[in-house]
């Protein structure tokens, strides 16, 4: 009687396994079905905002369903991120970030609402572009080491700006300071938007972005960058010197990356389709011209690709912040 009841109990599993298995299968025939909803962890103009919004107008008409952008900015791009981490896995709810909140957030905060390796899937990386470091215009630095020198002679001003807590621009200043020894004090922000306002504005002494983002700003004459990160000097600021051209090594790797996620249980067959059609997007002449003009780079690997690739840039960074381990994060 036990064996026949055990093999009845494996039966219905069986049946239940295989009913469950069509279920996937013929959703992911049918997707998408409705609209399709992209969740960017930081403010409205910001370069993650932007690039959503390039990849949501091109991915809305390949699928035939609306695609829209909603931003959800706050706690580090955690809450958008935990957001999605947590969502349905039916590729209705997709993220579009920054690497921040994927490689390097998970070592640098505590209580990150979401397991990267276990809850989200990188559909697609879109494109990377170096850092760089910025002052006032009205501000008198034109170099790294006139920035140093202010911080050491007016440790009033000495603060600097990032788009977030545990943020790459967060670790490159700490990695900076580490290393020259100067006292600076950290104001975080909930985006590179609003980072970017108050350099302007003479409340904080540096910022870093990326180049897209401040390019209005330093066309309009209200910023200047003052050192980029790379092994060689951007195309894109072509008399702007590294870091380590000014002394300051280590940060050749700092280069911020896009990406498109799902969570990790997403049907195969669904991040396929949406890996195939983001990568048409971004390998079309269109997308390459737009990205160029925000300073970034395209990319578009495949998912599984990029999902190796995201692996091995969390393993990266855990190394960078394993070598702040005297810094407080949060």
């Amino acid at each position: 009687m036990a064996i026949k009841t055990a093999i009845i109990r494996t039966m219905i599993a069986a049946t239940t396994l295989i009913g469950a298995t069509a279920a996937i299968a013929q959703a992911a025939e049918t997707y998408p079905s409705r609209l399709v909803k992209m969740i960017v962890p930081a403010s409205a103009g910001g370069p993650s905002d932007i690039v959503a919004r390039l990849v949501a107008d091109k991915l809305g008409q390949a699928l035939g369903q609306p695609v829209i952008v909603e931003n959800r900015p706050g706690g580090s791009l955690m809450i958008g991120t935990g957001a999605v981490a947590k969502s349905d896995p039916d590729g209705y709810t997709l993220l579009v970030t920054t690497s921040t909140p994927i490689v390097t957030v998970p070592f640098t905060m505590k209580n990150v609402p979401y397991d990267v390796q276990q809850d989200l899937i990188t559909v697609s990386h879109l494109g990377s572009t170096p850092l760089v470091l910025y002052v006032a215009n009205a501000n008198p630095a034109k170099s790294l080491k006139d920035v140093l020198e202010i911080a050491k002679a007016k440790p009033e001003q000495a603060n600097y700006g990032s788009y977030g807590t545990g943020s790459s621009a967060h670790i490159l200043n700490e990695h900076v300071i580490k290393q020259t020894g100067v006292r600076m004090v950290h104001i975080p922000y909930k985006g590179v938007a609003p980072e970017l306002q108050d350099l302007v504005g003479g409340q904080i002494l540096t910022a870093v972005a990326d180049i897209g983002s401040a390019a209005p700003l330093v066309q309009g004459g209200q910023i200047r960058p003052v050192a980029v990160t790379g092994s060689r000097r951007s195309t894109l600021l072509a008399d702007v010197p590294t870091f380590a051209e000014q002394g300051v090594t280590g940060l050749e790797p700092f280069s911020p990356w896009w990406g498109v996620f799902a969570p990790r249980k997403t049907p195969t067959a669904v991040v396929d389709r949406l890996s195939r059609e983001i990568q048409k997007i971004v390998k079309s002449p269109e997308f390459n011209a737009k990205m160029a003009s925000l300073g970034i780079e395209p990319t578009g690997l495949s998912w599984d690709e990029a999902d190796r690739t995201t692996r091995d840039e969390m393993n990266r960074w855990k190394g960078i912040v394993a070598n702040l381990s005297d810094i407080k994060f949060e």
